[in-house]
């Protein structure tokens, strides 16, 4: 038996196969099916995606062979990384090379073998699409360009894996570098904000008419691009998976008050007014949930609804526990949204309409975030509107037994 001597770019070709990071992963329907493919193209039991590692040769798809992995030191695929085109043994009991290899003398008994090399780019061929028989044959000029043709679709499976990792390393560097500058943003805005409330709050003494003018005009921005950073911060958590709740059990009916309290005066500077309706079904109205997160939804439905209801109007909450669901939801009677646009709200970056900057401008990612977080409380969240009565935002929530 004579093994096969190492390629002469064997580290940079250990080094590309091990960034594929393919080595010891599950089966996948993919690579089966090209295995499956050229089996059936060449008419052998047994196909092979081999792939080469130091001291080893792994199967990522093996039909007809119940093996996962060989020693390298044994393997035929060795011999065919050694060159381009496909690497053919027509009776490996008559080829010094194989006629005494354990694989040939016992199970899967090899004595034919066609394996087309699985190159990838800068010439690294990391393994092969590989055919074996245990009887003697040749291989058509036909069936050899087939096998070559499924390897190349095995290289592309390969390469399609490395622009993925790649995309998902460069989505954890986007990730990382949106929440290292929110936080950045936010400790000095915090800072801003809690300075020019005390001027706006004489703290320090009275403003004249135009200084306390400014004063309220820079805290009002400040607070809207503190909004904004917060959204991000969240965005970038939830996309990554680390948005944590802090489960308890929550009163949606105080909770609901204690919202309408809080952003009843941005509802007056808005022109509207806001009431919350009485609760309705059985008390108490329990749910287990995040309260802070929880009241980000409902200050987010309430905030759209004076943004962009008519002046005059009276914005209703209402608190329904009529059955195993509680759910929250807000009314307001402006213009409405159209059918049309209404699939497109609790997408990042959605718009509620064209004039979606007409009190106050918004960052298109509230509706996202708030869909987010009551997901992750396993409720429901949805919006019925009728363009020109109502819009109507809820949630839903299973009630605590």
């Amino acid at each position: 038996m004579k093994s096969a001597p190492l390629p002469e770019n064997e580290s940079e070709r250990l080094a590309w196969l091990h960034e594929l990071d393919i080595l010891d992963t599950i089966e996948e329907q993919a690579y089966d099916d090209l295995t499956l493919l050229a089996a059936q193209i060449c008419d052998t039991p047994i196909a092979l995606v081999s792939l080469v590692d130091r001291e080893r040769q792994w199967f990522k798809s093996h039909h007809g062979l119940a093996a996962r992995e060989t020693p390298r030191e044994l393997a035929f695929c060795a011999h065919a990384i050694l060159g381009d085109e496909p690497f053919v043994v027509e009776d490996a009991g008559r080829d010094e090379r194989f006629h005494d290899n354990p694989l040939t003398t016992g199970a899967p008994h090899v004595k034919f073998y066609a394996g087309a090399p699985l190159r990838l780019r800068n010439n690294i061929r990391v393994g092969t699409l590989c055919v074996i028989d245990d009887h003697a044959r040749g291989i058509s000029d036909e069936q050899r360009a087939a096998l070559t043709a499924l390897a190349r679709q095995v290289v592309s499976q390969m390469e399609l894996r490395l622009k993925i990792q790649a995309l998902h390393k460069l989505d954890r560097a986007k990730d990382e570098f949106i929440s290292m500058v929110s936080h950045e943003l936010r400790t000095p805005l915090t800072a801003i904000s809690g300075g020019l409330g005390l001027l706006h709050n004489k703290a320090v003494g009275a403003l004249d008419g135009q200084a306390s003018a400014l004063v309220e005009l820079a805290l009002r921005n400040t607070g809207r691009l503190l909004g904004t950073v917060n959204d991000i911060l969240d965005i970038s958590k939830i996309e990554a998976g680390r948005l944590e709740l802090r489960l308890a059990a929550v009163d949606l009916a105080a909770l609901a008050a204690h919202a309408v309290e809080l952003n009843e005066p941005y509802c007056v500077k808005c022109g509207c007014t806001i009431s919350l309706l009485p609760p309705t079904g059985a008390t108490p109205l329990l749910i287990n949930g995040d309260e802070q997160r929880l009241a980000q939804v409902l200050t987010n439905f309430i905030s759209n609804a004076a943004k962009f209801t008519n002046q005059g109007d009276a914005i209703e909450v209402t608190v329904n526990g009529a059955g195993e669901r509680i759910e929250v939801s807000v009314t307001d009677h402006g213009p409405g949204i159209p059918a049309t646009r209404q699939d497109q709200l609790f997408q990042r970056f959605g718009r509620l309409g064209e004039n979606s900057d007409a009190k106050l401008p918004g960052t298109g990612l509230g509706l996202h975030i708030c869909k987010k977080i009551i997901d992750l409380h396993g409720g429901e969240i949805g919006c019925v509107s009728l363009p020109g009565q109502q819009t109507r935002f809820f949630f839903n929530l299973p009630r605590l037994p």
